[in-house]
């Protein structure tokens, strides 16, 4: 029954919009929290804290030692895999397999989605393998999983070379993530073709993890590094993860390496319930681009609306104060603290007033929208002191006949 659910629920979020399947930002994440957290939820964050740091770092000094253990122990031996997986319990990750893979297929490739920094030791833990990605993962999970070695970026052979080399040597299997980045689990990226040009043996694994946390942080987004995504997986408490080995069909090898990978991705998003994307890893990389140009962009604007009402602060200590406040009225205020105390003269204070004040906005709205801007209503109250500051000494001077000193 519970198989006969996904199967429908896949086909109708199949069946969804192609505008829809293609907002990458749906499909990717661009901060490591949700950005609406209840009250509750941070003063939670905020008392367990120290209880997770503490967790943290017991979980890795039991990480340490058990990296020893599993770097003696053979990569066939089957009580290396009871044993990392009852090290992922310790650190807080429970795996149930929902499908085992069939014991009397030997497979060369597995390929499986990509969802989580833990992909690789969840499926270590049912079959052994080694991976072909070794520069987008953390070292401890590198050394118990096992990554085939190879050359610098730019005299790297292809992937398939590498494989088949091994392959041709060795009986253990290669894991490959045909997504080549995470996703956040809502959307299955397009399968590159190279994984199914290897051999024509191949496993296929559906991984879904899921994380137990107050704030629910993501597993990974955009801007994470592998090691930070390895430290949440430390700091949250509790990871569910579930895994399937799937079947690939009776007319797979009559397939070309393009055909099977679509095929494959139509599969694990039927699985999952979630739809086959047509976007690449590609797509989130200049959707990342975008967003630091957006960050950027941002970050120009506010210091030119800074520097019109602060212009004899130098540009480079405003944009290092709007790094860190990303905020207009809190960096004037911090540099107006730090500044030498100067005394401006009024042509000064009118422009900057001007400046806070929109354009082309006279009487009524002019004044309304100065009151609304807490930066403009600092300013006309400066101007309204130097103003009554001026008519004061003029009529003082009048009255005592001291135009005769320079004003």
């Amino acid at each position: 029954k519970q198989w006969y659910q996904r199967r429908v629920r896949g086909f109708n979020r199949l069946s969804s919009t192609s505008s829809e399947q293609e907002n990458i930002s749906s499909f990717v994440n661009s901060s490591r929290f949700p950005k609406a957290s209840s009250p509750i939820q941070v003063i939670l964050f905020a008392v367990t804290l120290p209880l997770c740091l503490s967790l943290a770092l017991i979980r890795l000094f039991l990480g340490l030692q058990a990296l020893v253990i599993l770097c003696i122990m053979p990569k066939r031996l089957k009580l290396r895999r009871y044993f990392l997986r009852l090290v992922l319990m310790l650190i807080g990750v429970f795996l149930h397999v929902e499908k085992p893979p069939k014991k009397s297929f030997k497979p060369a490739v597995i390929v499986s989605n990509h969802v989580s920094v833990l992909d690789r030791l969840l499926v270590e833990c049912c079959t052994p393998c080694y991976t072909l990605s070794v520069r987008d993962i953390p070292l401890l999970v590198r050394l118990v999983v096992g990554s085939l070695d190879m050359t610098p970026r730019h005299e790297a052979p292809p992937p398939t070379a590498v494989a088949k080399t091994h392959l041709d040597n060795s009986d253990v299997p290669i894991l490959t993530l045909p997504e080549q980045i995470m996703t956040n689990g809502r959307g299955l990226l397009k399968f590159a073709s190279w994984p199914f040009s290897i051999s024509p043996d191949v496993q296929i694994a559906c991984v879904e993890v899921k994380r137990l946390h107050f704030l629910s942080p993501n597993l990974s987004h955009v801007f994470s590094s592998s090691t930070s995504d390895f430290f949440w997986c430390l700091f949250s408490p509790a990871h569910f993860a579930t895994i399937r080995f799937l079947s690939v069909g009776e007319d797979w090898k009559d397939r070309n390496p393009e055909q099977k990978a679509s095929f494959t991705q139509t599969l694990i998003s039927n699985e999952l319930g979630v739809p086959a994307l047509k976007l690449t890893c590609h797509d989130v990389s200049e959707h990342k681009k975008s967003l630091v140009k957006e960050q950027v962009i941002d970050l120009d604007s506010l210091v030119r609306q800074v520097v019109e009402v602060l212009p004899n602060i130098p540009e480079s200590e405003i944009r290092a104060d709007l790094m860190r406040t990303r905020d207009t009225t809190q960096t004037i205020y911090n540099l107006v603290k730090t500044a030498p105390r100067t005394v401006p003269n009024k042509s000064q204070l009118k422009s900057t007033a001007a400046a806070a004040a929109p354009a082309g906005s006279t009487g009524k709205s002019s004044s309304g929208s100065v009151f609304k801007n807490p930066v403009a209503r600092a300013n006309m109250l400066e101007l309204k002191k130097a103003e009554l500051i001026a008519s004061g000494r003029a009529r003082y001077i009048e009255k005592h006949g001291l135009s005769n000193i320079d004003s």
